[in-house]
């Protein structure tokens, strides 16, 4: 995500009733929300307050991403610790194991040529987002399943 108003184009993607509902909840007229949008007729760009209802409109993780890629770091989700249990972690295993299999394999089939080309970056790279997300689920289940203390 390169822009803040990509950032909020997705945020708000895919609600239903669009710009209007959104614009709503924050309390404003559809011109009002793209003043703010755009940056248009003296308007502030969303202060984090609306950001953040933002964000809880959608449960989306794009405002956080975007934040996140500002100061080189990656959001990951939590996963659902609903009916936990050793074959869910065994699951979990397997596919951690799974991701990291095709992220070397990856690698090593962009090594081959001596020159990592873009699209050969783009598969790594989000294969090694994959396989840090799936890592810090898996460290998350881990605890939730052996802690002595609930989380």
């Amino acid at each position: 995500m390169t822009n803040k108003k990509e950032m909020i184009n997705k945020t708000i993607a895919g609600v239903s009733g669009g710009k209007e509902v959104v614009a709503a909840t924050l309390g404003m007229s559809v011109d009002s929300f793209n003043n703010h949008l755009y940056e248009k007729k003296g308007s502030r760009f969303f202060n984090v307050d609306e950001l953040v209802e933002l964000a809880d409109l959608r449960k989306s993780s794009s405002i956080a991403e975007y934040f996140a890629e500002r100061v080189n770091c990656f959001v990951v989700p939590k996963p659902s610790l609903a009916e936990l249990d050793s074959v869910d972690m065994f699951d979990c295993h397997l596919q951690l194991n799974a991701v990291k299999g095709l992220l070397d394999k990856t690698i090593e089939e962009a090594k081959a040529d001596g020159v990592f080309d873009a699209e050969e970056r783009r598969k790594i790279s989000a294969l090694k987002d994959e396989y840090q997300s799936t890592f810090e689920a898996f460290m998350i289940k881990l605890d939730a399943l052996y802690s002595e203390n609930e989380l």
